[in-house]
C-alpha cells in the first residue's frame, strides 16, 4: 500500500487499542490511524462479524467481505481470547501503554474484564476512553439492540424518506454509523487537546440515537417550534419541508434531480423551458409552490419523463436552477470530481489481493492523512505486538499453544 507522505502525522506516537466490530467502532479507529496513530485491533476467536457480513465471491477474497477491509485499514490486528487469563493479561499490558481506547461492544462486556473506563483509569489515568453505543448509556435503552436500520426507524429518520401513502424508505447506506463515527473522532481529538493542557484523560461517549437526531437538527427544530406533522410528498419532492420542484424526476432512461428555491419566477422559467407554462400558471405563487407542491411536481414530471437524462440536463442547465443526473454508485465512482479528489486508492492485501477503497475525505496540506496499512487478517500482528510488549518467543508460543492468543 502506498504511503505518499513522509511528514510526521498529527497523531504520530499515539497508540489506540480498538475493541471494535461492525462499522462505527472500526471506522473511528481507522480514521485515527489515518491521522497517524498506531491502532491495534483486538479480535476474539469469533472474529469481527463484518469479515463475513456481505461476502464477495470474487477469486482471492477467501470469503472475506469487502466491507471489512473498507473500514479496518491503518490498523494492526491481534487475536486474543479474552476469556483466557493470559490473554486478558496481555491486553491489560497493552492498555497500560495506550493513549486511547475505542470500543463499541455491548454495554458492560468490557467492565466484566476490568477493561471498562472505571477499571482502566485506575491503572492508566491519562486514558482517553471512547465508547460508541446505540443509545445513551445512562438511559433506559442502554441495553437495547442498536444497529443502523433500527436507529433509523426509532429516531424518525426512516420516516422522512419515501412518498406519502407508501412505506418509509431507509437510507441506502449506513448513514448513522458514519455520522456517529465523525462525532467520536471529534470527541477523541478534543480530549487529546485537553490532555495536552492538563494531563487528564476522560471518558468520551457517543451514541447512535443522539447522532441520528443531530443529523436532523434543522428538521427537528421545525417540528419542535412549528409544525409537528411531517408532510411527505405524493410525487417527487425529496424533503418534508421543501416546496416544489425540489426532488427526483423520472426520465425515459433513468432520473434527474431538480433543485431550486420555490420562486414563482424561477419555476416559471423552468415550466416554459419544458413547454408547460400554461399548466403551471395557477401555481406560480410562493404559497402554491409550497402548499400544492405535488401538483407542481406532476406538471413537471410529464415532459421530463419523455426526455433522456442527458437531454434533460442539457436543456435545463444554467437556467437559475440546478439539474443533475441521478447516478448509480458505479457511475458516481467514475465522476470527474471523484477522480480529481484522489479519494479512491489501490491497496494490496492478503485478504483480497489488489483492491480499491475510498479513503477519508480530509485534506491537510502540512500533515496529509496516512494510507499505509490494509485491513489485517485475523491475528496477523499478534506476534509482532506481543514482542513489543516484551514477551519472549517461548512465552508467545506457549500462549498460542494454550489458545490465549492466536493467528490464522
Amino acid at each position: 500500500m502506498e504511503n505518499r507522505h513522509e511528514t510526521p502525522a498529527p497523531l504520530d506516537g499515539i497508540r489506540v487499542v480498538a475493541f471494535t466490530h461492525f462499522a462505527a467502532g472500526p471506522v473511528t479507529a481507522q480514521y485515527l490511524g489515518a491521522l497517524g496513530a498506531d491502532v491495534v485491533k483486538i479480535e476474539g476467536p469469533n472474529q469481527d462479524t463484518e469479515r463475513v457480513s456481505v461476502r464477495m465471491s470474487k477469486p482471492g477474497y477467501d470469503g472475506c467481505s469487502p466491507y471489512f477491509f473498507a473500514v479496518n485499514r491503518n490498523q494492526r490486528g491481534i487475536g486474543v481470547n479474552l476469556k483466557s487469563q493470559e490473554g486478558c493479561e496481555a491486553v491489560h499490558k497493552l492498555v497500560e501503554q495506550a493513549d486511547i481506547i475505542v470500543e463499541n461492544f455491548r454495554p458492560g462486556v468490557l467492565d466484566k474484564l476490568g477493561l471498562g473506563y472505571e477499571g482502566v483509569k485506575k491503572f492508566n489515568p491519562g486514558i482517553i476512553y471512547c465508547t460508541i453505543s446505540g443509545y445513551d448509556l445512562m438511559g433506559p435503552s442502554r441495553d437495547d439492540p442498536g444497529q443502523d436500520l433500527l436507529i433509523e426507524a426509532l429516531s424518525g429518520l426512516a420516516s422522512m424518506g419515501g412518498w406519502e401513502d407508501t412505506l418509509p424508505v431507509p437510507a441506502g447506506t449506513y448513514a448513522i454509523d458514519s455520522y456517529t463515527t465523525m462525532n467520536a473522532v471529534v470527541g477523541v481529538l478534543a480530549a487529546l487537546r485537553h490532555r495536552d493542557r492538563t494531563g487528564e484523560g476522560q471518558w468520551v461517549r457517543v451514541d447512535m440515537m443522539c447522532s441520528a437526531l443531530h443529523m436532523m437538527a434543522a428538521e427537528a427544530s421545525y417540528v419542535m417550534n412549528g409544525d409537528p406533522a411531517i408532510h411527505r410528498s405524493k410525487n417527487n419532492i425529496a424533503h418534508v419541508h421543501q416546496g416544489a420542484p425540489y426532488g427526483i424526476y423520472k426520465t425515459c432512461d433513468g432520473a434527474v434531480a431538480l433543485s431550486s428555491q420555490p420562486s414563482p419566477e424561477v419555476v416559471g422559467i423552468l415550466a416554459e423551458e419544458l413547454g408547460v407554462l400554461d399548466e403551471m400558471r395557477p401555481y406560480l405563487s410562493e404559497k402554491a409552490l409550497r402548499e400544492q407542491r405535488d401538483e407542481v411536481a406532476a406538471v413537471l414530471a410529464r415532459p421530463l419523463s419523455k426526455l433522456t437524462k442527458e437531454a434533460a440536463v442539457q436543456r435545463l442547465t444554467g437556467k437559475r436552477y440546478w439539474v443533475v443526473p441521478v447516478n448509480s454508485l458505479p457511475e458516481a465512482l467514475e465522476h470527474p470530481a471523484v477522480k480529481a479528489a484522489d479519494v479512491i486508492r489501490t491497496s494490496q492485501s492478503k485478504l483480497a489481493g489488489t483492491h480499491r477503497v475510498v479513503v477519508e475525505p480530509l485534506k491537510m496540506d502540512k500533515t496529509p492523512i496516512r494510507f499505509s496499512r490494509p485491513a489485517p487478517d485475523v491475528g496477523e500482528h499478534t506476534v509482532e505486538v506481543l514482542r513489543e510488549l516484551g514477551y519472549s518467543e517461548e512465552k508467545i508460543q506457549k500462549m498460542m499453544d494454550e489458545g490465549a492468543v492466536f493467528t490464522l
